[in-house]
């Protein structure tokens, strides 16, 4: 059974009291008669006297005893208040002794390392951490030891989240001879913060790193702007952000660039908007402008490219079209005042033009049907309307090889009505630049009808060559 300090006390009293008496009165039967009375009246007082020294004794034991239980649960009461009051800051807060041993944390601090260790009072991080990372921690306690003043440590710290980083403050702690004792540390976790830095960094990076120009701006000027729009235009940033942008838009452009902006305030993001701005050299360049607007804000943001060539590309190019098309017209012309049928097909033997008389021939009315392989729509003779010319000897085939062919001599066999047509076949490549072939041209000379008159000529030359006294040179054959 335990018996508290206050019962040991008192016992010890009584127990003193009870000895003290019992002392006196034997010494006081020992005396001798012939005793002086003063010497009793001696004796009597020393008891008394005694009584009384050991009964205050044990008043001031008992007082002290009030005191320091009394100063225990003060100290009790500032331990709790101090440790709830540390428990309820979102700071990681440790104390250790000079010899890493922990005096005091708060739950945040031991939340840290709880899947290691359940309570770290009276351990040290070499009991529950890898020997490099507990070694790390333990050389940045010894420096706030050395310094012998606080200082700031960036600590990377592996939380059952995983890595986080901590701004970590490190105090000494002196006694009253103002030596160091222990070593306070109070830890803020700062991975967000330094994450959004990086991002910060990274932003910024990418900002100034940009081929395309970004700005950011307020109602009437430019907030911050990238290198891409000061090299674009000319200025220096300082001159960009010192003056209204408005005074860098063209005059004619500035009325339309106010009602976009209008249109902006109201939430309906800027899309291509073109507009001209005067650069510092004097030259006018056509920008194109992706937007959009915080509507708490105000403020503008926006992507900048720069369309001066390709506008004028897009000019040239429309140029090159129209009078390609007038090209195409003249020749569309040409063609179909040509008594021949002409075809022209690319490299890959699509048909992309054929004039009236082609059609006519081929006997169909969209051009891309037509095929340049003629054996695909008649049966390609000789002119003696027996043999088969070769098709890869045609003038298209010899074209597409570069060869210029000229009146190959053919008769043309509809297959579906076997009606003949003879014709005179011309073939051409056409070459760019580099020298390779990008189209052929193939013509059509009908003869039918120049042969059929031939035929007739000749035939009545034979028979009026009798009546004119010609004789007749063919021999009978002998029997």
């Amino acid at each position: 059974m335990k018996v508290s300090i206050e019962r040991k006390i008192l016992i010890g009293y009584v127990v003193n009291i009870i000895v003290i008496i019992a002392l006196g009165l034997i010494y006081w039967r020992q005396l001798p008669l012939s005793t002086s009375k003063l010497w009793h009246w001696v004796s009597l007082s020393l008891i008394v006297l005694s009584l009384g020294m050991l009964t205050t004794v044990f008043f001031i034991l008992n007082a002290q005893l009030k005191a320091k239980m009394q100063s225990e649960l003060e100290l009790h009461k500032n331990k709790n208040l101090l440790q709830s009051i540390i428990d309820n800051t979102t700071n990681a807060i440790s104390v250790k002794k000079i010899n890493g041993e922990y005096l005091l944390i708060n739950k945040q601090y031991q939340s840290l390392f709880e899947d290691k260790e359940a309570d770290l009072i009276g351990k040290t991080n070499a009991d529950f951490l890898p020997k490099d990372i507990a070694d790390r921690y333990r050389s940045a306690d010894l420096d706030v030891v050395k310094a012998g003043k606080d200082i700031q440590v960036e600590e990377l710290i592996e939380t059952p989240e995983g890595a986080h980083t901590f701004l970590s403050v490190k105090f000494p702690l002196k006694d009253t001879s103002n030596r160091v004792y222990a070593i306070g540390t109070i830890s803020t976790n700062i991975t967000e913060r330094k994450n959004l830095s990086e991002s910060l960094k990274a932003a910024d990076a990418f900002f100034n790193m940009s081929i395309d120009s970004l700005v950011v701006a307020s109602q009437d000027k430019f907030i911050k702007t990238n290198p891409s729009l000061s090299k674009l235009l000319g200025y220096s940033n300082e001159e960009l952000l010192s003056k209204p942008y408005k005074s860098f838009i063209f005059p004619e452009d500035v009325a339309s660039t106010e009602e976009e902006i209008k249109k902006l305030k109201k939430g309906t993001n800027l899309i291509n908007f073109k507009n001209r701005w005067l650069c510092k050299d004097g030259s006018v360049k056509w920008l194109s402008w992706n937007a959009a607007a915080d509507k708490t804000t105000g403020t503008l943001y926006a992507i900048v490219t720069d369309i001066t060539e390709k506008l004028k590309l897009e000019d040239e190019k429309e140029n090159t079209l129209n009078a390609l098309y007038q090209s195409q017209q003249q020749l569309n012309m040409i063609i179909e005042n040509v008594n021949d049928g002409v075809l022209v097909a690319n490299a890959n033997k699509e048909v992309i033009l054929a004039n009236d008389v082609a059609n006519a021939l081929f006997e169909i009315e969209d051009d891309s049907k037509i095929s340049i392989n003629f054996s695909d729509h008649f049966k390609v003779l000789f002119p003696d309307e027996k043999k088969i010319f070769p098709a890869q000897n045609l003038p298209a085939e010899r074209a597409l090889n570069g060869e210029i062919t000229e009146n190959v001599d053919v008769i043309l066999k509809n297959l579906e009505t076997n009606e003949m047509r003879r014709v005179l076949l011309s073939g051409r490549p056409i070459i760019d630049n580099e020298n390779h072939i990008v189209a052929i041209v193939v013509t059509i000379k009908d003869i039918s009808r120049y042969k059929k008159l031939e035929e007739e000529l000749e035939q009545k030359k034979l028979d009026s060559r009798p009546k004119i006294g010609f004789k007749n040179t063919k021999r009978k054959k002998v029997k």
